[in-house]
């Protein structure tokens, strides 16, 4: 699915999924960076102490596996046709259309639907609000 063009409904459609993952991957990026701080503190450690080399593996041990983890996260967003913009704040990124335009469908963790877009070569600073869907009279 990946380069996907979805449409305002696909994409939204996929939020009850999108959402619980972007909650693991913020949680797990927090993880990530607990443990490299506590790895990089236990190095210190261990250049005046050899007998801190065992909580040294066991730390870079730790490191490794929530890595693991957080990048099968990732990897979950991507195999659904987004892009993980944001690790800490959660926003995620869907190919969309509008005005016939090749745009992201903007997401922030916490939004009920996708309700923004910004262009390609523009941030989540730039975003602006979908046009309301025309309907059929």
């Amino acid at each position: 699915m990946k380069g996907k063009i979805f449409t305002h409904d696909e994409a939204n459609s996929m939020l009850p999924l999108v959402s619980r993952i972007a909650d693991d991957i913020v949680a797990t990026y927090a993880e990530v960076n607990r443990a490299l701080r506590a790895y990089e503190d236990e190095k210190v450690r261990a250049e005046s102490d050899e007998s801190r080399l065992p909580e040294l593996r066991r730390r870079d041990e730790a490191v490794a596996n929530v890595l693991d983890r957080f990048q099968g996260l990732i990897e979950e967003i991507e195999a659904l046709g987004g892009t993980v913009k944001d690790y800490e704040r959660g926003l995620i990124d869907f190919y969309g259309e509008v005005a016939g335009e090749i745009v992201y469908l903007c997401w922030k963790r916490g939004e009920q639907t996708i309700g923004f877009w910004h262009r390609l070569d523009e941030g989540f600073g730039r975003r602006r609000r979908l046009p309301a869907p025309v309907s059929a009279a």
